[in-house]
Protein backbone atom coordinates (compact mmCIF):
# COMPACT_ATOMS: atom_id res chain seq x y z
CA UNK A 1 0.00 0.00 0.00
CA UNK A 2 3.07 2.61 1.14
CA UNK A 3 4.38 1.78 -2.20
CA UNK A 4 0.94 2.49 -4.49
CA UNK A 5 0.55 5.39 -2.45
CA UNK A 6 4.13 6.93 -3.06
CA UNK A 7 3.78 6.41 -7.39
CA UNK A 8 0.45 7.96 -6.81
CA UNK A 9 1.76 10.67 -5.21
CA UNK A 10 4.81 10.77 -7.76
CA UNK A 11 2.25 11.31 -10.64
CA UNK A 12 1.18 14.62 -8.99
CA UNK A 13 4.27 16.48 -7.98
CA UNK A 14 5.46 19.29 -9.55
CA UNK A 15 8.60 19.51 -12.10
CA UNK A 16 11.19 20.15 -9.40
CA UNK A 17 9.68 17.63 -7.44
CA UNK A 18 10.86 15.05 -10.45
CA UNK A 19 13.82 15.90 -9.78
CA UNK A 20 13.65 15.34 -5.93
CA UNK A 21 12.51 11.21 -6.96
CA UNK A 22 15.75 11.04 -9.45
CA UNK A 23 18.17 12.02 -6.69
CA UNK A 24 15.45 9.71 -3.69
CA UNK A 25 15.91 6.79 -5.84
CA UNK A 26 19.32 7.08 -7.46
CA UNK A 27 20.24 7.56 -3.08
CA UNK A 28 18.52 4.41 -2.53
CA UNK A 29 20.06 1.89 -5.27
CA UNK A 30 23.43 3.45 -4.55
CA UNK A 31 22.95 2.30 -0.83
CA UNK A 32 21.72 -1.03 -1.71
CA UNK A 33 25.35 -1.12 -3.98
CA UNK A 34 27.34 -0.06 -1.52
CA UNK A 35 25.73 -1.72 1.73
CA UNK A 36 26.49 -4.94 -0.86
CA UNK A 37 22.81 -5.95 -0.65
CA UNK A 38 23.38 -5.81 -4.49
CA UNK A 39 26.37 -7.55 -5.98
CA UNK A 40 28.82 -7.18 -9.19
CA UNK A 41 27.23 -8.69 -12.23
CA UNK A 42 23.93 -8.39 -10.65
CA UNK A 43 21.00 -7.40 -13.20
CA UNK A 44 18.88 -4.34 -12.19
CA UNK A 45 15.75 -4.38 -13.45
CA UNK A 46 13.74 -1.82 -13.42
CA UNK A 47 10.14 -3.46 -13.05
CA UNK A 48 11.53 -5.45 -10.26
CA UNK A 49 13.17 -1.91 -8.78
CA UNK A 50 9.93 0.01 -9.15
CA UNK A 51 8.06 -2.79 -6.87
CA UNK A 52 10.52 -2.80 -4.32
CA UNK A 53 11.08 0.99 -3.80
CA UNK A 54 7.78 2.26 -4.90
CA UNK A 55 9.30 4.37 -7.66
CA UNK A 56 7.70 4.50 -11.43
CA UNK A 57 10.36 3.30 -13.74
CA UNK A 58 10.79 7.05 -14.77
CA UNK A 59 13.02 8.05 -12.53
CA UNK A 60 14.56 5.19 -12.18
CA UNK A 61 15.54 4.57 -15.38
CA UNK A 62 17.45 8.46 -14.96
CA UNK A 63 18.43 7.27 -11.69
CA UNK A 64 20.16 4.22 -13.41
CA UNK A 65 21.83 6.60 -15.86
CA UNK A 66 23.40 9.07 -13.01
CA UNK A 67 24.66 5.94 -11.22
CA UNK A 68 26.49 4.89 -14.81
CA UNK A 69 28.38 7.77 -14.63
CA UNK A 70 29.24 7.51 -11.42
CA UNK A 71 30.84 4.09 -12.30
CA UNK A 72 28.64 1.48 -10.33
CA UNK A 73 26.32 0.58 -12.89
CA UNK A 74 26.97 -0.34 -16.67
CA UNK A 75 24.36 -0.40 -19.06
CA UNK A 76 24.13 -2.22 -22.06
CA UNK A 77 22.14 -2.66 -25.26
CA UNK A 78 19.39 -5.22 -24.66
CA UNK A 79 20.69 -6.23 -21.49
CA UNK A 80 20.08 -3.63 -19.70
CA UNK A 81 21.45 -2.56 -16.23
CA UNK A 82 24.12 -4.69 -14.32
CA UNK A 83 26.31 -3.76 -10.81
CA UNK A 84 29.52 -2.74 -12.05
CA UNK A 85 31.87 -5.76 -12.48
CA UNK A 86 35.62 -5.42 -11.24
CA UNK A 87 38.13 -6.11 -13.38
CA UNK A 88 42.08 -4.65 -13.30
CA UNK A 89 41.06 -1.21 -15.22
CA UNK A 90 38.24 0.06 -13.11
CA UNK A 91 40.40 -0.80 -9.70
CA UNK A 92 43.36 0.78 -10.63
CA UNK A 93 41.59 3.94 -12.19
CA UNK A 94 39.76 4.30 -8.68
CA UNK A 95 42.51 3.91 -6.92
CA UNK A 96 45.42 6.09 -8.44
CA UNK A 97 42.25 9.13 -8.67
CA UNK A 98 41.81 8.37 -4.93
CA UNK A 99 45.96 8.57 -4.05
CA UNK A 100 46.53 11.68 -5.96
CA UNK A 101 43.33 13.29 -4.33
CA UNK A 102 44.94 12.28 -0.96
CA UNK A 103 48.24 13.83 -2.12
CA UNK A 104 46.87 17.17 -2.69
CA UNK A 105 45.31 17.14 0.46
CA UNK A 106 48.34 16.31 2.32
CA UNK A 107 50.28 19.08 0.71
CA UNK A 108 47.56 21.33 0.91
CA UNK A 109 46.60 20.44 4.52
CA UNK A 110 50.45 20.11 5.45
CA UNK A 111 50.95 24.04 5.39
CA UNK A 112 47.66 24.89 8.10
CA UNK A 113 48.82 21.85 10.44
CA UNK A 114 48.60 22.36 14.24
CA UNK A 115 48.80 20.19 16.76
CA UNK A 116 45.20 19.49 17.38
CA UNK A 117 44.84 18.37 13.99
CA UNK A 118 47.50 15.35 14.45
CA UNK A 119 46.26 14.59 17.60
CA UNK A 120 42.81 14.23 16.06
CA UNK A 121 44.42 11.71 13.30
CA UNK A 122 46.37 9.73 15.65
CA UNK A 123 42.57 9.54 17.69
CA UNK A 124 41.29 8.10 14.21
CA UNK A 125 43.92 5.71 13.45
CA UNK A 126 44.04 4.73 17.50
CA UNK A 127 40.54 3.77 17.01
CA UNK A 128 41.35 2.03 13.82
CA UNK A 129 43.75 -0.57 15.42
CA UNK A 130 41.49 -0.81 18.62
CA UNK A 131 38.60 -2.16 15.92
CA UNK A 132 41.35 -4.30 14.21
CA UNK A 133 42.28 -5.64 17.66
CA UNK A 134 38.35 -6.37 18.46
CA UNK A 135 38.23 -8.33 14.78
CA UNK A 136 35.21 -5.73 14.37
CA UNK A 137 35.73 -5.79 10.12
CA UNK A 138 32.65 -3.13 9.40
CA UNK A 139 33.74 -0.61 12.18
CA UNK A 140 37.13 -0.75 11.17
CA UNK A 141 36.14 0.03 7.45
CA UNK A 142 34.17 2.65 9.02
CA UNK A 143 37.24 4.02 10.84
CA UNK A 144 39.54 3.87 8.05
CA UNK A 145 37.57 5.66 6.09
CA UNK A 146 36.92 8.64 8.89
CA UNK A 147 40.92 8.77 9.07
CA UNK A 148 40.86 9.77 5.02
CA UNK A 149 38.04 11.65 5.01
CA UNK A 150 39.87 13.67 7.78
CA UNK A 151 43.05 13.75 5.54
CA UNK A 152 40.81 15.21 2.96
CA UNK A 153 38.76 17.67 5.16
CA UNK A 154 42.13 19.37 6.38
CA UNK A 155 43.35 19.90 2.40
CA UNK A 156 40.35 22.20 2.40
CA UNK A 157 38.83 21.41 -1.01
CA UNK A 158 35.19 20.52 -0.41
CA UNK A 159 35.02 19.50 -4.06
CA UNK A 160 38.32 17.06 -3.79
CA UNK A 161 36.60 15.71 -0.63
CA UNK A 162 33.31 15.04 -2.76
CA UNK A 163 35.12 13.63 -5.36
CA UNK A 164 37.11 11.32 -3.31
CA UNK A 165 34.32 10.01 -1.06
CA UNK A 166 32.05 8.85 -3.33
CA UNK A 167 35.34 6.59 -5.10
CA UNK A 168 36.18 5.79 -1.67
CA UNK A 169 33.03 4.17 -0.91
CA UNK A 170 32.77 2.71 -4.01
CA UNK A 171 35.76 0.98 -3.69
CA UNK A 172 34.91 -0.02 -0.01
CA UNK A 173 31.55 -1.59 -0.87
CA UNK A 174 33.85 -4.03 -2.81
CA UNK A 175 36.01 -4.57 -0.06
CA UNK A 176 33.14 -5.80 2.28
CA UNK A 177 32.24 -8.49 -0.63
CA UNK A 178 36.44 -9.62 -1.52
CA UNK A 179 37.55 -8.66 1.87
CA UNK A 180 41.52 -8.26 2.07
CA UNK A 181 44.91 -10.41 2.24
CA UNK A 182 46.58 -11.82 5.43
CA UNK A 183 48.20 -9.12 7.18
CA UNK A 184 47.38 -6.40 4.54
CA UNK A 185 44.69 -4.20 7.29
CA UNK A 186 47.67 -4.39 10.15
CA UNK A 187 50.09 -2.96 7.84
CA UNK A 188 47.64 -0.26 7.03
CA UNK A 189 47.38 0.58 10.49
CA UNK A 190 51.53 1.42 10.34
CA UNK A 191 50.89 2.97 7.09
CA UNK A 192 48.85 5.32 9.36
CA UNK A 193 51.26 6.06 11.66
CA UNK A 194 54.28 6.57 9.26
CA UNK A 195 52.10 8.74 7.59
CA UNK A 196 50.91 11.09 10.36
CA UNK A 197 54.48 11.04 11.38
CA UNK A 198 55.75 12.22 8.21
CA UNK A 199 53.20 15.08 8.68
CA UNK A 200 54.44 16.05 12.43
CA UNK A 201 57.88 16.70 10.43
CA UNK A 202 56.68 18.55 7.48
CA UNK A 203 57.89 16.27 5.48
CA UNK A 204 55.82 16.09 2.51
CA UNK A 205 58.47 13.62 -0.27
CA UNK A 206 57.85 11.01 2.69
CA UNK A 207 54.33 11.33 3.17
CA UNK A 208 53.63 11.19 -0.63
CA UNK A 209 55.77 8.10 -1.00
CA UNK A 210 53.69 6.40 1.99
CA UNK A 211 50.21 6.88 0.12
CA UNK A 212 52.07 5.82 -3.08
CA UNK A 213 53.38 2.65 -1.80
CA UNK A 214 49.91 2.22 0.14
CA UNK A 215 48.23 2.43 -2.92
CA UNK A 216 50.29 0.01 -4.59
CA UNK A 217 49.71 -2.55 -2.19
CA UNK A 218 46.24 -1.94 -1.49
CA UNK A 219 45.67 -2.34 -5.18
CA UNK A 220 47.48 -5.87 -5.84
CA UNK A 221 45.61 -6.99 -2.73
CA UNK A 222 42.10 -6.06 -4.25
CA UNK A 223 42.87 -7.73 -7.73
CA UNK A 224 44.88 -10.22 -6.38
CA UNK A 225 41.45 -11.42 -4.69
CA UNK A 226 38.93 -10.38 -7.30
CA UNK A 227 41.12 -12.73 -10.24
CA UNK A 228 41.37 -15.48 -8.37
Amino acid sequence: MINILRMEEEATLPADSAVNSVDQVTNLIREDILAGRVTPGERLKTSELAKRLGFSTMPLREALRKLEGEGLVSIEPNRGATVRQLDRSYVTDLFELNTELRIFAVRSGMRKLTLERIRTLESLAADYRAQLETGNDTEAIESNRRFNAKLMEFGGNKEALRVFLRGWDTIFAFRRNYGYGSGRRSVMAEEMTLLIDAMRRQDMSAAEAILRMQNAAVMDDLISRIET
